[in-house]
């Protein structure tokens, strides 16, 4: 079974489910001077540990994707730097061993930016709106190793999804 996911406008309260959003839009800036503007408290991240910062490169593939995963010890931020990109996530659930298919969404992040998301929320790698796009993810020290876990649904549930981009 294919599912398709109509590209959500990333607000708030659509987002809610799945954790935060990183947007200096929304704020006014800690510091404003001639050659900077400085915006502070875009989100508060809980981390047991050190933060690590990476960086991500996505590429132009199929808008079909069975595949997803979750943290259950850290937050994480995916922050689109260059370019647009389509968050996919599912709401937690803990105590599960998959994602309820019923809350996977799409939303589109524009460059500058970014999402928070709660411990346990599944996601899978963000869908470029263009040929190339660079993301800042921030997490826990030592999650790729120790707290990721990945699902395929088409394989455990027969379900897949398309990401309907207009």
């Amino acid at each position: 079974m294919v599912r398709k996911l109509k590209v959500k406008n990333l607000t708030e309260s659509s987002f809610s489910p799945y954790g935060w959003i990183l947007d200096v839009g929304v704020i006014e800036p800690k510091m404003k001077e001639d050659i900077f503007t400085f915006w502070d408290g875009l989100a508060e991240m809980e981390v047991d540990g050190k933060l690590t910062v990476g960086f991500l490169e996505v590429v132009t593939r199929s808008p079909e994707f069975s595949m997803m995963e979750r943290h259950v010890k850290t937050e994480e931020i995916f922050f689109a730097v260059d370019g647009s990109v389509i968050a996919l996530v599912g709401v937690p659930t803990p105590g599960q061993e998959f994602p309820d298919p019923d809350t996977v969404s799409a939303f589109r992040v524009d460059p500058g930016k970014g999402v928070l998301l709660k411990k346990g929320t599944w996601h899978w790698i963000p869908y470029p709106l263009q040929p190339k796009v660079h993301l800042l993810v921030l997490f826990r020290k030592g999650t790729p190793d120790e707290d990721l876990e990945i699902k395929d649904l088409q394989e455990a549930k027969g379900v897949t999804f398309r990401i309907e981009i207009e």
